[in-house]
């Protein structure tokens, strides 16, 4: 059984909309393990603009384990802003109960 490279950028030339993002982050901070894959049609190999408030000064890291999936449109929001999306969580949760 053939399996995708996970030290390529893109496992599958047809699809450029699908990258293993740990073969083009550059930040030394935003660690990725094998096999973790962005699905953005405007470019998979721009997820590092989906990582906000990530300062050098904090020194903090973002760590995505294996095998993971990340679609379109998720941002990481990083430090000063964690309060306000914990926060957040509560009223989303709530209203799971209407679903």
């Amino acid at each position: 059984m053939n399996r995708p490279n996970p030290n390529e950028a893109f496992p599958n030339p047809n699809l450029p909309r699908l990258c293993f993002i740990k073969n083009v982050v550059k930040n030394p901070r935003i660690i990725i393990g094998d096999y973790t894959y962005y699905d953005d049609v405007d470019g998979a190999d721009q997820f590092e603009k989906h990582v906000t408030h990530f300062y050098d000064f904090i020194g903090d890291k973002l760590i995505i384990g294996k095998f993971c999936a990340i679609a379109k449109g998720v941002e990481f929001v990083m430090n000063c802003q964690r309060e306000y999306y914990s926060t957040k969580r509560f009223y989303l949760q709530s209203s799971f109960r209407f679903i």
